[in-house]
């Protein structure tokens, strides 16, 4: 695999790239839905949340643009959130139990780091490297990453909520760079969606490396690599590649 030459600077997604979902997404619903008097198995919820990966990505091919939106980014989740509850049998209550479902996914303990994601971090802020995050997300992401403990590793946090811009829009991009003080063509981006962040940054000067990690997909993101783009499925791996 081709190494990559002459980078000041890394920026990363967020989900699917450095955290994933902890124990799983229904774990976490399981555990909301019993405080709102249900008992539904958390492989029950799990087994159902190909309901929610085809609307959301019903969604995000139907306008994007949602990331930029903190009101429309919560919308689409708690309407997501209660097709899941609803195809489990839950009838009353859909819009609280829905809303309380996207909430708990602003609390640290339902994320966990990818094996390696930290050391991986620390070894990149050693070897001098800048180091940012760009990722369609709620404007809470830069508090989740601190409360997470990943925090001080990043330079600038941007998320398209709080941004007003979202991936694949080359203006994430380079708006993140500015701040970072690094031109694209010294800059490589990480994440795991072929679109946003493949060729997000392409389109904003930037190089790119796709990660698979396993796990429960992004519904949007398949099997598809674009042409000449780098793979890792562990994210150590970035280490032997600059």
């Amino acid at each position: 695999m081709e190494r990559f030459k002459d980078i000041h600077a890394i920026t990363f997604d967020v989900g699917n790239t450095l955290l994933k979902t902890y124990p799983s997404v229904g774990a976490v619903m399981s555990g909301v839905l019993r405080r709102h008097g249900w008992k539904v198995p958390a492989e029950n919820l799990d087994s159902s949340m190909d309901i929610f990966d085809r609307y959301y990505a019903q969604e995000y091919e139907r306008d994007e643009s949602l990331w930029s939106e903190e009101a429309r980014q919560r919308a689409m989740w708690i309407n997501g959130f209660a097709q899941v509850c609803r195809a489990v049998g839950i009838d009353r209550d859909l819009d609280t139990i829905a809303q309380a479902c996207y909430n708990e996914f602003d609390n640290a303990q339902h994320w966990q780091l990818f094996e390696g994601a930290e050391a991986t971090l620390a070894e990149l802020k050693r070897r001098g490297f800048v180091l940012g995050v760009i990722s369609n997300w709620g404007a809470g992401l830069e508090q989740l990453l601190g409360d997470i403990g990943i925090g001080q590793y990043f330079e600038v946090v941007t998320a398209s909520a709080a941004a007003g811009v979202h991936k694949p829009m080359p203006e994430a991009f380079v708006r993140t760079l500015d701040a970072l003080g690094v031109v694209p063509q010294h800059a490589l981006h990480v994440g795991d969606h072929p679109t946003a962040d493949i060729e997000g940054a392409r389109a904003a000067g930037m190089h790119a490396l796709l990660v698979q990690l396993g796990g429960r997909e992004d519904a949007t993101v398949g099997d598809r690599v674009p042409d000449g783009v780098a793979v890792i499925t562990a994210l150590p791996q970035l280490l032997g590649l600059l």
